[in-house]
């Protein structure tokens, strides 16, 4: 079994997938708090 994920870990597609995965996750962070950020002055109704 950890032959097996060493031989998975050591592939250069491994890398790829690791590093696609942190984008999305990074993009979708980000996307979710400047809407709080950038747009959160904008939807508030002040009285």
């Amino acid at each position: 079994m950890i032959e097996m994920m060493m031989e998975w870990a050591g592939q250069t597609s491994t890398a790829w997938w690791v590093l696609a995965g942190a984008a999305v996750v990074i993009t979708v962070t980000a996307v979710r708090e400047s809407k709080a950020v950038l747009w959160g002055d904008l939807l508030e109704e002040d009285e």
